[in-house]
């Protein structure tokens, strides 16, 4: 074997496996301002975004109801007639409610009035920054949008309709008073979500309502602005996890959901800001609602019910889509045609299969070991050490079986390939895709015997896989856990699979070794080197509490882990144990400090009559000037109904089941909320309310926070507890 060939062999493993993680992760080229008027634009897109996100505006805080103006007042100057949707809303998947302000606009086309697209974002954001990706570019995308509509010389077909949500963060509640209360709702034929996880990186359609092969037809108009593939709908249906399309599923419409999702470590901290968005996120963000808005606007409405697809983006080709019923043919002609290559499976294939089993499940083992957190836990650099340990073990593993079984060793991993596709597409059908391809190619490969094919299946299959297993670890999941778990099964699967081409460029079982070590010594620089910054900072959040029936009050955590926290509560101790009531667990750990006397929460009793077996409270509640959000829990007594502001709390789709009643109310107002709870007769009733806000008051002092720590989720706050006990 020459130099030469072996650097071709090393190059084309390379090329296309930095080609495949480039195409999945770097978003387009932002447009400048100038760009023509019926086109989306970045660089105008982001000055929405520099006045959304100015400062945190979670619920109940006045720079929220500031973003809720500009919102407004921007969509005036469109020439639109927005509405505010004002109402008490109670989510169906948290046990979460709120006093809501959804912003909604309808953008009239030919067929005035009538079935429409719903392009939905949510404009609140956490208490703790100022939510410029999640979801500020959301917002900005649709007013970004709709102007670009709106430059358009002919209306479309169907209305548009923009839905701004409000309280996403805090449980989805907007988008449940949309789909329970709205007339607009029932006019919508198809939903397109748009979120963030992150502050970077191409925009995902990830998942998609139920029947999805018209959508996803959709979809392909959008050319190769499209990141998408079955895999990520169908591994998300599994997990527990929400948009506000969850809430708007139970519509029962056609839908897709978009996020970008990479610079995780930003979400959901002060560090989602305008400095850290990245403008190609915003500008993929928009490419495709802008594509989507109109191409599903000019056809038919309502839109035909059909099957899941089984579908896949490829450069060049853009998406691929088929009928997911077609998986399960596609795998067993693949089996006839390996099963006319192969003809009788001789003793070495199935036991150089068996090998290639064995070392797959040993890389899957190994990484389950690998133990990261805060910014190595979401790097490409331990993500590539991983990849490439694994990438040498295998190949070892791959030379070993071929000194004794020679050409077979090959025919036992494309027989795994052809088993995999089989079991997934019977198992998962949108998952198939993953499996089937690489191992037709591969089949033909092994036909041929031809450096010519089965370069064409290395190309293929790190094209469509490589970056794919890239993704699901250094962005979604992790280089921890299931996501190194996954990298490492799917990196050995890989490897076995483009053998014929990688052997030409390692040649030895001591230079795969020597492969392993380089990983071993990458990640030996990644733990020299990546470590907590600006850039990938650790999250922080202190809690000062004081109970509104006692002296004192406490600043603490339930769990130290950093060392700003440790600094700022010298000396913790654990809380009294009150505070388990705020923090949950064993409570809180912290230090006394001055007490603030925020106000208490109030409950008044409106009615507490008996019937039919049951006692029936109606109460109000009310909570101090400044509160945000109220827990709510009603402990020592089971609670057999309960609503909210005359709305029944509906509990069959939460995601967790609890003995203990709780919800917590968000945005309340002056007057309060009223809360009626179906009891058993004769029963007593402890309630126990939170009221809380964001921020410390101005009496606690704590060290200023370094640019590596930052403030997460809701951030520093400070709550107020009491105990009302209401007997029989």
């Amino acid at each position: 074997m020459t130099i030469a060939a072996r650097f071709a062999a090393a190059f084309l493993i390379v090329a296309f496996t930095a080609l495949s993680i480039v195409r999945t992760t770097v978003p387009p080229r932002p447009m400048p301002a100038t760009a023509p008027t019926t086109d989306f634009s970045a660089d105008r897109a982001l000055q929405h975004v520099e006045q959304i996100a100015r400062a945190p505006h979670g619920m109940g805080t006045a720079e929220h109801d500031r973003v809720r103006d500009y919102i407004v007042a921007q969509l005036r100057l469109l020439g639109l007639e927005p509405r505010i949707q004002t109402t008490t809303a109670v989510g169906t998947r948290y046990r979460e409610s709120g006093l809501v302000q959804n912003i909604l606009v309808r953008l009239p086309g030919r067929d005035a009035g009538g079935k429409a697209v719903l392009i939905a974002v949510h404009y609140d954001g956490v208490e703790a920054g100022p939510a410029a990706a999640d979801d500020g570019a959301g917002s900005a995308a649709v007013l970004e949008t709709l102007r670009a509509l709106r430059a358009r010389q002919a209306p479309l077909a169907h209305d548009v309709i923009a839905l701004f949500t409000d309280g996403e963060e805090s449980g989805l509640i907007g988008a449940a008073a949309f789909v329970r209360e709205d007339p607009w709702a029932r006019d919508v034929a198809i939903a397109l979500n748009f979120e963030a996880r992150g502050t970077s990186g191409r925009s995902y359609m990830f998942e998609t309502g139920p029947g999805n092969l018209d959508a996803v037809r959709v979809l392909r108009t959008a050319d190769d602005a499209v990141t998408a593939g079955s895999v990520f709908s169908t591994i998300y249906r599994t997990l527990n996890n929400d948009t506000d399309l969850s809430e708007l599923a139970l519509l029962d419409i056609p839908a897709l959901n978009f996020a970008f999702a990479d610079g995780v470590e930003r979400y959901h901290t002060s560090h989602d800001d305008l400095a850290h968005l990245n403008r190609g996120s915003l500008q993929h963000h928009g490419m495709q609602m802008l594509a989507l808005a109109a191409a599903f606007a000019d056809v038919a409405l309502p839109r035909p019910r059909t099957g899941d697809a089984v579908f896949f983006d490829l450069p060049l080709i853009g998406l691929a889509v088929y009928p997911q019923w077609l998986a399960a043919p596609f795998a067993v002609l693949l089996l006839l045609f390996a099963g006319v290559v192969v003809r009788r499976p001789r003793r070495g294939v199935i036991a150089a299969a068996g090998v290639m089993l064995a070392a797959v499940a040993v890389s899957g083992l190994l990484a389950s070991q690998v133990r990261l957190s805060g910014p190595a836990a979401w790097s490409g650099l331990f993500a590539a050490a991983v990849a490439i340990v694994t990438i040498g073990l295998n190949l070892a593993a791959y030379f070993a079986a071929r000194k004794r079984w020679n050409d077979d060793v090959y025919a036992g991993a494309v027989l795994v390939w052809v088993v995999l596709s089989i079991a997934a597409s019977f198992a998962s059908p949108g998952v198939s895709y993953l499996f089937t391809w690489p191992a037709l190619l591969a089949v033909i490969a092994l036909r041929t015997r031809h450096i010519a094919a089965h370069s064409a299946t290395a190309a293929f299959t790190l094209t469509l896989l490589a970056g794919f297993a890239y993704t699901v670890t250094a962005v979604m999941l992790g280089v921890f856990g299931p996501g190194a778990i996954a990298l490492a099964a799917l990196t050995a699967l890989i490897t076995w699979l483009v053998a014929p081409v990688l052997e030409r460029a390692v040649r030895t079982t001591r230079e795969a070794a020597l492969i392993a070590g380089a990983g071993l010594v990458l990640a030996v620089v990644g733990f020299a080197t990546v470590r907590p910054s600006a850039d990938h900072p650790v999250r922080t959040g202190l809690v000062y509490a004081e109970n509104a029936d006692t002296a004192g009050a406490w600043l603490g955590v339930g769990n130290i882990r950093d060392d700003w926290t440790r600094s700022a509560l010298p000396s913790a101790t654990r809380g009294p144990a009150w505070t388990r009531m705020v923090a949950g667990g064993a409570g809180m750990i912290g230090r006394s400090v001055p007490r603030a006397d925020l106000g208490r929460p109030t409950v008044t009793v409106l009615g507490d009559t008996t019937a039919a077996g049951s006692r029936v409270l109606v109460l109000r509640l009310t909570a101090p000037s400044g509160t945000t959000g109220l827990v709510i829990r009603a402990r020592n007594a089971k609670v057999l109904r309960a609503s909210i502001d005359g709305r029944l709390i509906d509990t069959t789709r939460f995601r967790q089941s609890s003995a203990e009643w709780r919800t917590e109310f968000w945005n309340v107002p002056e007057r309060g909320t009223v809360v009626s709870l179906t009891l058993p007769a004769g029963s007593a009733l402890t309630l126990d309310l939170t009221a809380w806000r964001p921020g410390l008051p101005a009496a606690v002092s704590v060290p200023p926070r370094p640019a590596q720590f930052v403030a997460s989720q809701s951030g520093d706050i400070s709550v107020v507890y009491a105990r009302t006990v209401l007997v029989k």
